[in-house]
């Protein structure tokens, strides 16, 4: 990020690609080895309850830190990254623009 800007929260999600024993035994190896990349915070870790997957709830300080925790990964999971906003930030945007397109004729 650059001087004076926020972290971003994300919401990062995967899903396996690859299920087979053989995966589950080397992902799980280089789990075990992983640390999280320097300008990212694990608020929230977790699998699913199915094994399909799971979530994390990240503060990352720039998009590149965010890319540096999948890397590692990407041969059995597939990643989806979702910014985070604070309900009531995402309320008054809302607010904004129901309060703008009403200017609209």
């Amino acid at each position: 990020m650059h001087e004076g800007e926020e972290d971003v929260l994300y919401l990062l999600t995967w899903e396996f690609t690859d299920t087979s024993e053989a995966s589950n035994r080397r992902s799980l190896a280089v789990f075990q080895q992983w640390e999280p990349a320097k300008g990212a915070e694990f608020l929230g870790f977790y699998a699913y309850a199915d094994n399909s997957g799971g979530a994390a709830v990240v503060e990352a300080d720039s998009h590149a830190t965010l890319a540096r925790l999948s890397a590692p990964f990407t041969s059995w999971l597939t990643f989806r990254a979702r910014p985070l906003i604070p309900i009531q930030e995402s309320a008054a945007i809302n607010l904004e623009a129901i309060a703008f397109v009403e200017t609209v004729p």
